[in-house]
């Protein structure tokens, strides 16, 4: 798209897949301020008693913490946000409740108010940053479960089976979605077969770069057609029109200019694409609901269960 055929002005690595990352991070930030749906996930989070601050996922976006939610006896009852400015009206260092009535984010923790028995347990709605993009090195072909390894139509040469380098470790990528489905050691590449480690030694890592490594293939749901990449990312964009194809126009533009050609169109055709992912909500079924602001519309308050 940039009709460059000198490929020494512009490479793979050092130019073209960082602009396509900073044009992923600016989509992402577009979606979470006016469509969040496809970056939210939910987690299930234990309490510790007396415990009232708790780390923010380290995959939130953006450290987003959209909701919190005790759950009592298979119900969910809301813990309302407030400033950290608010707080000390709801804070003591004695006064511990089975469910928390607010919580207040601090730097990347939220805390609690009043601080938590540990009776009931969180679950905490956030939105998952999504894995940068990396050269893909390889589409599976051919699966054999049993015997844990792969087929691949080309395997790329950023894959290693040292396990001094984290290129060892494979992320193997859902082919539509961009899902890392799982991720697994590499123990052998031998032409475009690829097996994987089924049992660790004692050098051997089980979890990297906050990854859990799998050793099952048959316990990983990869199907023809799926691709694998390096640990560091994944090779399919979270989102296909148009988010992927602002992507690529961000990082056309900031090519246009690398190259001191003219950007102008470029960033026009940008700044298009950038209001069609801004309405991407348009046409779905809403969430919005008018607010009883009025004091004539008032109804008697609901009482939040305390566990008491």
């Amino acid at each position: 798209m940039i009709d460059e055929s000198n490929i020494t002005s512009v490479r793979d690595e050092e130019d073209i897949i960082p602009a396509l990352n900073r044009g992923q991070d600016m989509a992402a930030n577009i979606l979470a301020r006016h469509y969040e749906a496809p970056l939210l996930v939910h987690q299930d989070v234990a309490l510790t008693a007396g415990q009232s601050e708790y780390p923010i996922p380290e995959d939130a976006f953006e450290q987003r913490l959209e909701k919190i939610e005790v759950r009592v006896n298979n119900l969910f009852y809301p813990v309302k946000r407030i400033d950290y400015r608010d707080s000390s009206a709801y804070e003591s260092l004695n006064l511990k409740t089975n469910v928390p009535y607010y919580y207040a984010v601090v730097g990347n923790k939220y805390r609690l108010l009043p601080s938590p028995t540990a009776t009931y347990p969180l679950r905490i709605w956030y939105l998952k940053d999504p894995e940068p993009l990396v050269k893909s090195q390889g589409r599976i072909t051919f699966i054999k479960a049993d015997q844990n390894y792969i087929i691949l139509d080309a395997v790329g040469s950023s894959l290693t089976v040292s396990n001094a380098e984290l290129n060892c470790y494979a992320n193997l990528i859902d082919g539509q979605t961009g899902e890392v489905k799982a991720t697994m050691q590499i123990s052998n590449i031998q032409g475009n077969k690829i097996t994987f480690k089924s049992v660790f030694g004692l050098n051997d890592r089980t979890t990297v770069l906050n990854k859990t490594i799998s050793s099952d293939l048959s316990t990983v749901s990869v199907q023809p057609d799926d691709f694998i990449c390096t640990i560091h990312g994944s090779c399919i964009p979270i989102m296909k029109k148009p988010f992927s194809n602002y992507i690529i126009q961000y990082a056309v533009a900031e090519m246009q200019r690398k190259l001191g050609g003219p950007a102008d169109m470029e960033l026009k055709v940008k700044e298009d694409l950038e209001k069609i992912v801004e309405r991407s909500w348009v046409g779905r079924e809403t969430s919005l609901r008018v607010s009883r602001a009025n004091r004539n519309w008032e109804v008697p308050p609901r009482r939040f269960y305390d566990g008491r």
